[in-house]
């Protein structure tokens, strides 16, 4: 059976487990990338995406997206950040590092897009969640990278997330 898996946007409080999220200045960032290992490939289970804005204004563009090349992140996903899910225990196979599997504020250093599996637009004061049917979820190919990007016209801080299986 594939591994479930769960990868945040920031790290989690070693004290209280909780998270303020990243903050996202105006224009494109990666907030999540996960980079797959030749021979392995990600089902896209679900993703979602939520803003602290604290009044109404123009909404960020969020786009999930298999890119051409990976984009230098703020911070490389460990196994706090990239963590098993369900009845699955063992650690993630994805590279980790920060032109890998990374997390954060990253610059956009590549506009090539092989596939555009999602693009929303999504206010600053709430929340999306995306889950796909069963059998019709996006497979990102091994060796390839998956981005999850936040385009804002202000600052705001997001908290995000992509749920995913490993085969």
């Amino acid at each position: 059976m594939a591994g479930l898996y769960i990868a945040y946007n920031a790290a989690f409080d070693a004290t209280t487990g909780v998270t303020a999220g990243t903050s996202y200045a105006t224009g494109a960032k990666v907030a999540i990338q996960l980079a797959t290992p030749s021979g392995t490939q990600l089902r896209i289970v679900e993703y979602g995406v939520s803003f602290n804005g604290s009044a109404a204004a123009t909404p960020a563009t969020v786009t999930l997206a298999q890119a051409g090349a990976a984009s230098t992140t703020s911070s490389a996903h460990s196994t706090s950040t990239i963590v098993p899910i369900g009845d699955n225990t063992k650690t993630s196979t994805l590279s980790m590092g920060t032109t890998t599997s990374g997390y954060g504020n990253g610059a956009i250093t590549t506009n090539t897009t092989a596939k555009m599996f999602d693009a929303q637009f999504i206010a600053p004061t709430t929340q999306f969640v995306k889950q796909w049917p069963l059998g019709r979820e996006p497979i990102l190919p091994g060796s390839s990278f998956l981005q999850l990007r936040i385009n804002t016209s202000a600052t705001v801080s997001a908290l995000a997330y992509i749920m995913f299986e490993e085969q």
